[in-house]
């Protein structure tokens, strides 16, 4: 009996040991199963968090692209105060449309009502027509400072309504500027290439209808229109997949227009795709199978973590570089406007703070000299005239002073310039001094450049008046201007047979203050050549002058012919740091 129950017992042991190997077998299995399913959820929600990241990045790519598309359009409402005076008188003339059309298709003036005050060539009546339809109107009706409409059909390629509003004198008006959907491409086409993305992604500014307005894709391009009912469809919500794409679109504030950027789904989500998606799930598989299996997929998987964790530094980089970017273009932006601000105050305070002193000094020395006539003794009389005569000296000065800083901040947009006609328009207004003077002018043919038309007049009123002031005593004064082109530049050169000046001051005549001369022999504040040098170097060009002491000077300028864009004016450095004698006057 004793030995028959040993193999019992033995047989219970082994039981209950395989029992209890089969147990631990099990909760092993559980265990790791269950660690495995915990890893595996957590997995699937990391990638499913880090493709909402990436989609996020995408939706804050083209926030901050319309952003500063945005941004470019609303600089515009700096122009209102010249809008106001351009277009504030009560009657507004076609030929005044005509010269602020510049290279649109058209501009219109409206009154509140719509109603056409006055209209540029171009202006057609289907242009006239679509002002009902015009989203850009529409938007200044719902209160939009300005708007941009849709693209309109207007002869070969469709124009654009862009609309301003702007308080005037004679009430609130409208500016509606009808424009080429080819300009906008250029000038969108290099902010949309800026956008950082993936291989084969696109950026595209659609308006209100679908139509591109610029696209970085050859195969939509500019009016190219996204018509097709998948399409429309997709474009009809913010953000999705369509055609194996992840798209984002954003609208641009007071405007019918948004940004779309598309990428391929592939490149895009390259971590949470693909493979990587069936990690956890060949995970199980492969410890089902094989221990071992299990530990190499278990190593790829954290492999595949790495490379996810890369992927997400990459584009937070790129995310902090695009940053870094716009703070410091928001910091140049403030520091431009901040400089504007100092200048505009300073103009406000030589216009009317500085010059009212002055105005009451001339008024009550000129009442004295006639009031106090009898009773004032020669001398007195003489101190009245000195003080006077400063007096108006002193304004002069501050009035050249403000021509020479307004050359930059009150400057006009460029355009054609006849600078033929331009001269004329001077002699005819220097017309009593040539006469007094005996002076003989000779005009030569002159060049049409791009330029601010006003301050080219300025520039020539200076030069012509600056060969008749500074004559020789008892010679008549003889004048020749010419012209030339060469290589895209144009030369204009006014020579004189005046008192020149000595060539080695042929630099320093063109500081501000700088004088030859006494001023009893030559009037003027010293100015003249300096602002003609700012007006120069704003176009982008270059002035200078070449004389012999007392037999004449000669003043050359070169100017480029054609202006891509606006030219800002260059801070201004003198040549040479030391001074003169206050009684030397330059020949200016």
């Amino acid at each position: 009996m004793e030995t028959s129950s040993i193999p019992g017992k033995t047989r219970r042991r082994e039981g209950v040991r395989r029992r209890e190997a089969i147990l631990a077998l099990s909760v092993a299995v559980c265990v790791i199963l269950g660690l495995l399913t915990v890893f595996a959820i957590e997995l699937s929600n990391t990638q499913a968090r880090s493709k909402r990241d990436v989609e996020t990045r995408v939706h804050e790519r083209a926030v901050l692209a319309a952003a500063l598309i945005d941004s470019l359009f609303q600089s515009t409402q700096q122009e209102l105060p010249q809008l106001a005076k351009t277009y504030g008188a009560r009657t507004v003339t076609a030929a005044t449309m005509d010269r602020n059309r510049q290279t649109n298709a058209y501009v219109a003036l409206l009154d509140p009502s719509q109603r056409v005050l006055a209209a540029s060539r171009g202006f057609t009546a289907q242009a006239r027509a679509d002002l009902k339809i015009s989203v850009a109107l529409a938007l200044i009706r719902s209160g939009h400072p300005y708007g941009l409409g849709n693209l309109l059909p207007y002869g070969r390629t469709g124009v654009i309504n862009y609309a301003v509003v702007f308080p005037t004198a004679s009430g609130r008006r409208i500016l509606l500027t009808g424009f080429t959907p080819d300009l906008l491409s250029q000038f969108l086409a290099g902010d949309l290439k800026r956008i950082p993305g993936v291989k084969g992604a696109h950026s595209y500014v659609l308006d209100g209808n679908g139509a591109v307005l610029a696209s970085t894709n050859p195969a939509r391009p500019v009016g190219y229109v996204f018509r097709a009912p998948t399409q429309v469809a997709a474009l009809s919500r913010a953000s999705g997949d369509a055609q194996g794409h992840y798209y984002d679109q954003v609208r641009l504030v007071d405007s019918s227009w948004r940004i779309v950027l598309s990428a391929p789904n592939g490149p895009l989500f390259a971590s949470v795709t693909g493979l990587r998606k069936w990690v956890p799930w060949l995970i199980f598989i492969a410890f089902a199978l094989v221990a071992v299996a299990a530990l190499l997929l278990g190593s790829r998987a954290l492999r595949a973590a790495d490379e996810l964790h890369d992927a997400n530094a990459r584009l937070a980089l790129l995310n902090d570089e695009l940053e870094t970017t716009n703070a410091a273009l928001e910091r140049r932006a403030a520091e431009l406007a901040r400089s504007n601000s100092e200048l505009e105050h300073f103009a406000s305070i030589a216009s009317h703070d500085l010059q009212e002193p002055l105005r009451k000094v001339r008024t009550f020395t000129e009442q004295l000299t006639v009031t106090e006539a009898d009773r004032l003794s020669e001398k007195g009389k003489d101190y009245l005239a000195r003080a006077n005569g400063a007096a108006a000296r002193m304004q002069k000065l501050i009035e050249d002073l403000l021509k020479y800083s307004r050359v930059a901040t009150h400057g006009r947009p460029f355009e054609p310039v006849d600078l033929n006609e331009v001269t004329r328009e001077v002699l005819d207004d220097l017309e009593a001094q040539v006469e007094r003077t005996g002076a003989n002018v000779h005009v030569g043919e002159l060049p049409t450049i791009s330029a601010d038309p006003l301050q080219m007049r300025q520039l020539m009123q200076n030069l012509i008046s600056n060969a008749l002031k500074f004559r020789r005593e008892g010679v008549a004064p003889e004048v020749t201007i010419t012209g030339a082109v060469q290589d895209g530049s144009a030369t204009v050169a006014v020579a004189d047979n005046g008192i020149g000046f000595d060539p080695q001051y042929r630099r320093r005549i063109f500081r501000v203050f700088e004088r030859l001369n006494g001023r009893s022999e030559y009037p003027g504040t010293g100015i003249g050549l300096a602002l003609c040098r700012r007006i120069v170097e704003r176009h982008g060009g270059t002035v200078g002058g070449d004389s012999t002491e007392g037999a004449g000077a000669t003043f050359t300028v070169t100017l480029p012919l054609a202006q891509t864009a606006e030219l800002a004016t260059p801070d201004y450095e003198p040549d040479d740091t030391s001074s003169v004698p206050e009684e030397l006057d330059v020949h200016a």
